[in-house]
């Protein structure tokens, strides 16, 4: 099997490089569904090791949310930093970016765009047509159209 090496436009942008849309609505939305499951899942099941039965009902509940936070954190901070996007976004082929440039997000950036999302969630029927795709100076593209830049016509 031959395999080639993707272009070096899919890692870092070429100067004047058009930074590819956002991705749409539905997968974003998928994706963002993935992702909360996946932490509730594995922070459940990763609370379940640290918690011990004779604590607490209060105990047990602060064991969960801690280690839920966890695993939400270390997907869209750490996973975002290291591969450019949470592991719902990779497994639906997307990729976050700066939106400026196309680059490789920054700590700061990734931090904030995590917090940002908790809020939006809350907020979500309020500020209806927003989304956390295109937040705190990132935004969501598909990994195709990193591949290939998109033409404007």
């Amino acid at each position: 099997m031959n395999a080639h090496p993707l272009p070096s436009s899919t890692t870092t942008p070429q100067p004047g490089q058009p930074v590819p849309e956002e991705a749409g609505e539905n997968r974003l939305a998928l994706a963002a569904i993935v992702d909360a499951l996946l932490a509730l899942i594995i922070g459940f099941a990763l609370s379940q090791r640290v918690f011990h039965a004779t604590d607490g009902v209060a105990k047990f509940w602060v064991t969960v949310l801690a280690c839920i936070l966890a695993i939400s954190f270390l997907n869209h901070v750490v996973g975002t930093l290291l591969l450019r996007g949470s592991f719902a976004k990779l497994l639906f082929g997307m990729r976050v970016v700066r939106w400026k440039n196309g680059r490789r997000p920054r700590f700061w950036q990734t931090i904030a765009r995590w917090l940002f999302g908790f809020v939006l969630i809350g907020l979500q029927y309020l500020l209806e047509g927003e989304s956390v795709g295109q937040a705190c100076g990132l935004r969501t593209v598909r990994r195709r159209d990193l591949i290939r830049p998109t033409t404007r016509r």
